[in-house]
């Protein structure tokens, strides 16, 4: 359930033919936080009411041994309240946010705070919060996406696509590291301020191959003639 306002999903496709996303005896979606939309092209779409558009901030990160000591169900929800570094990523980047580790358990449900309970109620409140800090544009095209994004103080700015060797990114125009976080995703430092984040994708090694092959192209001509 929480992985998919975490990935930045918006809709969920149930085939007419396929087996139904609403339960028959209470009439409610299989998941909380869904709601019919419409029926197109032989789907039922349902919109996630708990969406959180990409290019968003956390106020907080966790460890890796926090994050462990959760079953993995529930670290999804986790990352909706944290992000996760590395012990190397909290000494470059923990003064950007506080350790979760030191929110009291106790703690209340109530709206723009984060608390460590997993509840329904919980996850619609992380969401709403992260939404908030989502980039106020987004665009994507053949060779990668470009976001831009408002902060008050620098901060890292997370984004729920597959990390890959193959990216770069830039911000404002100067190239920046790309950090593997949440396990596997990415996420680049903004300062304060408007920022434009550009990330460009380039296949590993393709650049070699091309040379390799417009050499290999110039030999073999010039031994034909």
């Amino acid at each position: 359930y929480a992985i998919r306002p975490l990935l930045s999903v918006k809709y969920l496709l149930n085939r007419k033919d396929g087996e139904s996303f609403v339960d028959e005896d209470t009439h409610e979606t299989h998941m909380s936080g869904y709601s019919y939309l419409k029926t197109d092209s032989g789907y039922y779409i349902y919109e996630n009411e708990n969406y959180i558009p990409y290019g968003f901030s956390y106020n907080y990160y966790m460890s890796y041994d926090f994050c462990n000591g959760y079953n993995e169900t529930s670290r999804p929800n986790l990352m909706l309240k944290a992000i996760l570094l590395t012990d190397e990523q909290i000494e470059k980047y923990g003064h950007l946010m506080e350790n979760i580790e030191y929110i009291p358990l106790a703690a209340t449900l109530e709206e723009d705070t984060t608390t460590l309970s997993l509840s329904d109620e919980a996850l619609e409140i992380d969401c709403k919060n992260l939404s908030t800090t989502s980039a106020y544009y987004f665009k994507k095209d053949n060779n990668g996406f470009t976001a831009k994004v408002e902060r008050d103080s620098e901060s890292l700015v997370f984004f729920s696509i597959p990390y890959d060797k193959g990216w770069s990114a830039t911000v404002n125009g100067t190239e920046t590291e790309i950090e593997k976080v949440n396990a596997g995703f990415m996420a680049v430092k903004v300062g304060a301020g408007n920022s434009e984040i550009r990330f460009t994708y380039m296949t590993p090694g393709l650049l070699n191959g091309i040379k390799i092959t417009t050499v290999l192209v110039l030999v073999m001509t010039v031994v034909s003639y």
